[in-house]
C-alpha cells in the first residue's frame, strides 16, 4: 500500500495531536474485547464447558492450548508484511473479522443443536477457537506495530495496565452475568448464550478499533523476498542471545503454568465445584486483575518489564502452592486471585517487552519471533499438564509445575538482561533484515 508519507516531524506532531484520542480509542477497544472473553473466561467457563463434553483431561487442557497457540504460532507469516504497509489499521480491520466470528458458530451449535454429540460439539468448540485465535495472531504484529507508532515508549506500559483493568471492571459485570446464566439455564443453552454474548460485544470492539487515527510512515525495513525473509530469521535470534535468554525463560514459565487450565477441574472433582460457583472465581480473578494491572503498568513503565516477568512468575508459584495445600472449596478464591495476578502482570509484561528487543524497523519480527518462538510450549504444556494429571495424578501435576516456575523465574532473574537498559546502538545492531 502507498500512501501520503508525512515528514519526521509532521508524523510526530500527527502523533502527539492525537495521541489523546488514540490512547483511549485503544483502552476502550481493548476493554471491550477483554469484557467479551470474561463472558467465557478462560480458566473457568471455557475449561468447564470443555469438562461438560469431554472426562480427558488432556483434551480439556487442549482447549485453552488452542486459545492461546492460535495468537501466537502464525505471527511470523504476517510479520513481513507488516513491516512494509505505511498503515497497519487496514489490514488489522479486515483480518479481525475472522477473529470474532467463529464465537457466533459456537453459540449457534449450543443453542440450536443443543443435542448434538458430545465429540461433535467438542469439535465445533476446538475448530472454531483455532480459526478466532488464528486469525488474531495474523494481525498480531500490525497490531502491536499501530500501537508502537500512535502510543509512545513511556505510555505503553500504563496503557497496557489501565486497559487491561477497566477490561476487568466490566469483566466482573461479564463474570456476574456469566454466574446468572450459568445458575439459571441448563448446559448446553447458559454456555451458548454467554458464547453469543462474546461475539455481540467483541462486534463492538471491532467498531471502537476502526476509529484509530493513525498516520502513514514509510516502512524502515528493507523489503526482502518471502524466501530470504524466512532464511535469516535464525541469524537474527544467533545475534541476539539475551532475547534467546528470554525465550528460554518464557519456555519454562509457561510450563509452570501447565495445570491452570485444569485448576476448575480439580476443584469440580476434588470439592464438588458447581457451574455457578465457577462465576465467583471467575469474578474473584477479574477483581484481581482490575485493581493490580494499572499498578503493574506503573512499574513496567518505572522499573521494567523485567522485573514484572519476575513478580508474575512469583504469583503462579504462590498459586500452585496454595492449591497443593489446599483442603476445601473455598481455597480457590486465592488460588484464582494469584492465577489472576500471575497472568495479568506476565500479559502486561510480555506486551510492553516484546516492543523493546530490536529497532524500530524490525519490531513486527521482533513482536512475532518473541510469540512465534513461545508457541510450543504454549500448546504443549497444558497437553502435558493434562496427561499427568491422567497419569500421576493432580497433586503431582502441581508439584511438577512448581518446580518449572522455580526454574523459569531464576533463569529470568539472573540470566536476561533487561533490553530497555541496553544502548539504542546494541538494540539496533540485530537488524531484522541482515541476511547471512
Amino acid at each position: 500500500m502507498t500512501s501520503t508519507e508525512l515528514p519526521h516531524d509532521d508524523f510526530e506532531a500527527a502523533v502527539q495531536k492525537n495521541l489523546t484520542w488514540n490512547f483511549w480509542v485503544n483502552v476502550l477497544d481493548y476493554a471491550l474485547f477483554t469484557l467479551a472473553l470474561s463472558f467465557i473466561y478462560s480458566s473457568t467457563v471455557l475449561s468447564l464447558y470443555a469438562s461438560h463434553l469431554t472426562q480427558t483431561a488432556a483434551l480439556i487442557g487442549l482447549i485453552p492450548a488452542i486459545q492461546t497457540v492460535g495468537g501466537l504460532l502464525p505471527q511470523l507469516l504476517s510479520a513481513q508484511h507488516s513491516e512494509q504497509l505505511w498503515r497497519q489499521k487496514p489490514f488489522i480491520l479486515k483480518f479481525s473479522t475472522m477473529e470474532r466470528l467463529p464465537y457466533l458458530f459456537i453459540a449457534l451449535s449450543c443453542l440450536l443443536w443443543p443435542d448434538a454429540p458430545k465429540a461433535v460439539s467438542f469439535a465445533i468448540l476446538a475448530a472454531s477457537l483455532a480459526l478466532a485465535t488464528l486469525a488474531g495472531g495474523y494481525i498480531g504484529p500490525a497490531w502491536n506495530h499501530m500501537l508502537a507508532k500512535v502510543i509512545p515508549l513511556e505510555r505503553r506500559g500504563f496503557f497496557f495496565g489501565l486497559s487491561t483493568a477497566i477490561g476487568g471492571l466490566l469483566g466482573i459485570a461479564g463474570a456476574a452475568i456469566s454466574r446468572h446464566f450459568l445458575g439459571r439455564y441448563a448446559f448446553p443453552t447458559s454456555f451458548g448464550i454467554l458464547f453469543l454474548l462474546c461475539f455481540i460485544t467483541q462486534v463492538l470492539s471491532w467498531t471502537v478499533l476502526a476509529q484509530n487515527r493513525e498516520p502513514a510512515r514509510k516502512p524502515e525495513s528493507e523489503a526482502l523476498p518471502a524466501r530470504e525473509y524466512w532464511r535469516q530469521l535464525p541469524g537474527v535470534l544467533r545475534r541476539d542471545p539475551n532475547f534467546c535468554r528470554y525465550l528460554v525463560a518464557r519456555a519454562l514459565i509457561v510450563f509452570g503454568g501447565m495445570a491452570t487450565a485444569l485448576y476448575i477441574v480439580y476443584g469440580r472433582r476434588s470439592f464438588g465445584l458447581s457451574d455457578s460457583f465457577a462465576g465467583n472465581l471467575t469474578m474473584a480473578a477479574l477483581i484481581t486483575q482490575t485493581a493490580l494491572t494499572p499498578l503493574l503498568g506503573v512499574l513496567a513503565d518505572r522499573n521494567g518489564n523485567k522485573l514484572l516477568s519476575e513478580l508474575s512468575t512469583l504469583f503462579g508459584a504462590g498459586a500452585l502452592v496454595l492449591l497443593i495445600a489446599a483442603s476445601g472449596i473455598l481455597w480457590l478464591y486465592p488460588v484464582f486471585v494469584l492465577m489472576s495476578a500471575a497472568s495479568s502482570s506476565m500479559y502486561v509484561a510480555s506486551q510492553g517487552i516484546a516492543l523493546e528487543f530490536g529497532g524500530k524497523g524490525n519490531l513486527p519480527t521482533y513482536v512475532a519471533l518473541a510469540n512465534t518462538m513461545i508457541a510450543l510450549p504454549v500448546l504443549f504444556a497444558p497437553i502435558i499438564g493434562g496427561w499427568l494429571a491422567d497419569t500421576i495424578g493432580f497433586q503431582s501435576l502441581f508439584i511438577v509445575a512448581l518446580v518449572f516456575s522455580i526454574l523459569g523465574w531464576i533463569m529470568m532473574r539472573w540470566n536476561v538482561r533487561d533490553p530497555r537498559h541496553l544502548t539504542h546502538e546494541a538494540i539496533e545492531a540485530v537488524p531484522a533484515t541482515a541476511t547471512e
